[in-house]
């Protein structure tokens, strides 16, 4: 059984489904999925989920992510990107690196952003994206999102090259739409590039020839755990490997995770799956959620 998660460098052009089929073609399995999809112009660091480990995927939606992006002022795009239609903003005078520094500033912490109407959000039940190119208006809500730095590595009129961490749900299409407007100037997201996602990197990842190669995507598969390292771990016996793999709820290990919630559990074998630390009667119980390898990573 092929199992773990794959790190990719995806290249721009390529979708993302593009990238899952490549990956099932070389690995000759069909049980693929990705933890969080890229948009074809956008490059980058892509995570795949392999055989059990696609069960991780909501556990890894969530995680931070750092991105690259090149910023082109003085222009709108009607998709936010470089892959819309181009319209030229005249510009009195560019903007000072002092406003710049502002205006990234200011969209740094928790607020609403308006997705791209050029976007997979939903609108009736059908794609944002899909009713922007028939020629119809989105209107779309504003979402919660998080953006935890903004770093101006490079101020070369018109570009601005930033390199963004933020939380899940963030656009940096948006982004790059919405500093433009605060400078006046208008502006698109030119380059995209993904450099992290939770715990994996972009200089760790397989890059986009060595996927189709089975010998060198097969090597570069990564334990499953290390996809939900984030969450606290619990440690089993094999009597409670077991009950675990069976799907029966036990009293939690005295020596684990001490708040209730989303946990990590291992065995003698490895990785087991993910469990819910929860509170009865003052004690704690540990209730299977994804038995993912019911006899431990590291046994299958």
């Amino acid at each position: 059984m092929i199992a773990g998660v794959l790190a990719v460098d995806k290249p721009a052009g390529p979708t993302s489904h593009d990238v899952v089929d490549l990956a099932r073609r070389s690995l000759g399995t069909h049980r693929i999925g990705h933890f969080g999809t890229l948009d074809p112009f956008a490059s980058g660091l892509l995570v795949l989920g392999i055989g059990p480990a696609t069960r991780l995927a909501p556990f890894c939606l969530d995680h931070p992510k750092s991105y690259r992006a090149i910023v082109r002022l003085g222009e709108r795009s009607d998709t936010d990107d470089s892959e819309g239609t181009i319209e030229m903003v005249p510009v009195a005078s560019p903007p000072d690196r002092a406003a710049v520094e502002h205006a990234c500033a200011s969209w740094v912490g928790t607020m609403e952003q308006v997705p791209p109407a050029f976007s997979a959000k939903h609108v009736d039940g059908r794609r944002a994206y899909a009713l922007a190119r028939a020629g119809e208006t989105v209107t779309l809500a504003a979402a919660t999102v998080r953006i935890d730095a903004i770093e101006i590595e490079r101020y070369d009129w018109p570009e601005l090259e930033i390199v963004v961490r933020c939380g899940t749900g963030t656009y940096l299409r948006a982004l790059a739409r919405d500093l433009g407007e605060d400078l006046g100037t208008g502006g698109y997201c030119d380059m995209l590039r993904r450099l992290a996602s939770g715990p994996f990197r972009v200089e760790d990842a397989l890059s986009w020839p060595a996927l189709g190669d089975p010998v060198a995507a097969r090597a570069a598969i990564s334990p499953a755990w290390l996809a939900v390292a984030d969450h606290p771990q619990i440690g089993l016996d094999a009597a409670g490997q077991r009950a675990f793999a069976a799907g029966r709820e036990i009293a939690a290990p005295e020596h684990g995770a001490a708040l209730p919630g989303w946990v990590r559990v291992h065995g003698p074998g490895g990785f087991l799956g993910m469990g819910e630390l929860i509170e009865v009667e003052g004690a704690h119980r540990l209730r299977p959620r994804r038995v993912l390898f019911p006899a431990g990573e590291d046994a299958e």
